[in-house]
């Protein structure tokens, strides 16, 4: 989706239909309303740095490109950690008050358990998003992918609970000593974003050239019913900053 920083991005949506008795009367045929939602390009993030031409002759060939494939991940990981932080937001959620397997298991059935009885259809397209930690204690929980789709493992996709997708990511919220995962649909949370530029230039006063880039985004939940959030007690010693390693 092309996406300029300030820009409003209209997101479609349908309204639900009415489901009537037929006793043999006339029916009554109602209007469906859309239920578009705007989401606001809000977000700006930027690389930018220089190849030394001295640097560039004394490395392996493609220095520049390697240069440029760690920022665009970085970007990516800036991304991730923004949706993650969305979780503060949500309307809908559950406490676990240690991490524990059984904790663990028992906090995210609930949360499936919650979705289900909003009426969302957890068979489709439901993932669980969970740290590293939450995983190594979760992970004798899960079935195996059932193909081994290098996608999905891209994706952060490590194995799959009672029908839904798990994915490990290192950038969930921490906060005020809680770490954050999230139970949702596909559909619970919208983005919209692209990188906009990259060109690259020589340096005025240096013997180097420069590349930089610049990503724009914006992201929100648009369906409250459709995510669950866990919030899981950290002990004291934890650090609870955001986290902000390798994302998905």
């Amino acid at each position: 989706m092309d996406c300029k920083y300030a820009n409003t991005v209209k997101i479609l949506g349908v309204g639900n239909p009415t489901i009537g008795q037929y006793t043999g009367a006339d029916i009554t045929i109602e209007e469906m309303s859309d239920k578009d939602q705007n989401l606001v390009i809000d977000q700006r993030n930027y690389f930018a740095f220089l190849v030394d031409d001295v640097d560039k002759a004394q490395s392996v060939p493609g220095l520049p490109q390697k240069f440029q494939k760690k920022a665009v991940h970085a970007l990516a990981v800036k991304r991730d950690s923004y949706v993650a932080g969305l979780a503060e937001g949500a309307t809908n959620s559950i406490t676990c008050a240690t991490l524990t397997q059984e904790a663990i298991k028992t906090a995210i059935d609930n949360a499936l358990v919650a979705l289900r009885e909003r009426n969302v259809d957890v068979d489709n397209d439901v993932v669980i998003e969970i740290s590293p930690a939450i995983y190594k204690e979760f992970k004798n929980e899960l079935i195996e992918l059932k193909t081994a789709n290098d996608e999905l493992v891209k994706k952060g996709v490590v194995g799959m609970y009672d029908s839904a997708k798990v994915i490990m990511t290192n950038n969930l919220l921490k906060k005020e000593g809680y770490l954050y995962a999230m139970v949702r649909t596909k559909t619970a949370i919208a983005f919209a974003g692209q990188i906009n530029e990259v060109e690259a230039g020589r340096m005025e006063k240096k013997f180097a050239d420069y590349i930089r880039g610049l990503d724009v985004f914006g992201s929100k939940i648009i369906a409250q019913d459709e995510i669950e959030v866990i919030k899981f007690a950290l002990p004291a010693t934890t650090n609870t900053n955001q986290g902000n390693g390798e994302g998905v």
